[in-house]
């Protein structure tokens, strides 16, 4: 056994909440009871507790405030752009608006038109403190094309600069920030969650995010390296701060259980797998895909990866947190088949281009449930600062039964499942390697 986390503040709160032998029946699938609520306390006690790598502080408005009238003088002021028409695209906590301008840019540092427009990023409060995240987000994608990947471009602003550091004006005055803007290329796809998730489908998404560690291997920053990020899968103890947001109390205790199974079953081997920079968030709105198949009926027609976007979250953790993430979120909305089946074809298509251990598969199941845990937790938490958001409320209304579905199944269940459908691609096993030793 080996510690991933050193012996740190002792004054944590714990948000424990035990359960009675009824509701331990209710949580089919959860582990043994056996052990006393205090051992427990004392292993998450161990978890970092410094303050700088909170989720949130409490009560903060973090999410930018930016009126419609304040985008176009924007793009006029900072880049020379003429808007014809903008639109805001979803968002966690940022502001993204895709934006169409006209063909006649005043501004010397961009040298060709752009025809399917531009993205306008305005980051949270809190990431717009920490500029080291647009250098680093601008050296994967330089990185990543240098590999001959497709990723979005950085555009320059007026003044030749990557990003700037602006207050948001109205009536002349500054009222909110300051923020951090900057503009990307808009990259033309649609977002996976609008298309079917077909069999094919999942299985190129998860051939494309093979590459896509492969692409990686080799890429190294130092900011992202050092990065205390509060979306890390490896650190997924610190929801429990949060789990008082929740309205249900089964829903609070089932995320508890899941916890208190990470730090059981997968912190103590957290050590022995790679560890690399991954891409964080790959979500159904983060892969961009295009239709293939034409002649045949859309609900059957598979896609063809064209594009990974949106590479904030990028920090340094392990390979398979991110193969958990891809997995969680591709079960949601999949309604071609049980949505348990998803990581089935999307580890088909990964094996094709990276191998797993036994390790890193005998702990995805619980990585995929602590994932959903956290989208749910820390949405419920946003609502209540933002109770009319209904981006938000989205995520708890499809994820919430979706950690019940994942929860209630067995590891060995979704192995079966999961090697069933492997069976079909001609493949014998869950991973490739003979063993944990074995040279990936």
């Amino acid at each position: 056994m080996c510690s991933s986390y050193p012996n740190l503040d002792k004054d944590r709160p714990i948000a424990y909440l035990t359960l009675c032998d009824s509701q331990s029946k209710m949580l089919d699938g959860a582990p043994s009871q056996s052990q006393n609520k205090s051992s427990i306390e004392d292993q998450l006690n161990e978890l970092d507790a410094d303050k700088s790598k909170s989720l949130f502080k409490p009560n903060q408005e973090n999410k930018p405030l930016i009126p419609n009238n304040f985008i176009s003088d924007f793009a006029l002021k900072f880049y020379g752009m003429n808007v014809l028409k903008f639109e805001e695209l979803n968002s966690f906590d940022d502001r993204n608006y895709h934006i169409t301008v006209d063909s006649v840019i005043k501004n010397a540092y961009i040298k060709d038109f752009n025809k399917t427009g531009y993205v306008l990023k305005v980051l949270n409060l809190e990431d717009s403190k920490i500029p080291g995240l647009i250098e680093a987000q601008h050296a994967v994608l330089k990185h990543l094309r240098m590999k001959k990947f497709p990723g979005q471009e950085f555009v320059q602003n007026v003044e030749g600069k990557m990003w700037s550091l602006q207050g948001v004006t109205k009536d002349s005055k500054e009222v909110d920030g300051p923020y951090i803007f900057y503009m990307l290329k808009y990259m033309e796809g649609d977002i996976a969650i609008s298309k079917p998730y077909v069999p094919a489908t999942l299985f190129n998404i998860g051939k494309f995010v093979g590459r896509l560690q492969v692409a990686l291997e080799d890429f190294d920053d130092a900011f992202l390296t050092e990065r205390n990020f509060r979306w890390n899968l490896a650190e997924c103890p610190r929801i429990l701060d949060f789990v008082f947001a929740m309205k249900s109390k089964e829903d609070a205790q089932i995320v508890n259980v899941i916890i208190k199974e990470f730090i059981e079953e997968v912190k103590p081997v957290l050590c022995q797998l790679r560890k690399v920079l991954i891409h964080g968030d790959l979500n159904e709105s983060n892969i961009l895909l295009k239709e293939g198949q034409s002649s045949v009926p859309q609900e059957t027609r598979h896609c063809d990866v064209i594009g990974i976007i949106d590479f904030l979250d990028m920090h340094n953790s392990y390979t398979i947190t991110d193969l958990a993430i891809l997995i969680a979120h591709m079960s949601t909305e999949c309604k071609c088949m049980d949505p348990l089946d998803s990581g089935g074809h999307i580890i088909a298509g990964y094996l094709t281009e990276r191998k797993l251990t036994a390790s890193e598969i005998d702990i995805l199941r619980i990585l995929i449930c602590c994932r959903i845990s956290h989208v749910v937790v820390v949405s419920e938490y946003t609502l209540t600062m933002d109770p009319g958001n209904k981006y938000i409320l989205s995520f708890i209304e499809r994820y919430k039964p979706l950690l019940w579905k994942y929860w209630n199944t067995s590891k060995a269940e979704l192995h079966e499942r999961w090697k069933t459908i492997l069976k079909e691609y001609g493949m014998k096993h869950l991973y490739m390697v003979k063993n944990d030793n074995e040279s990936i």
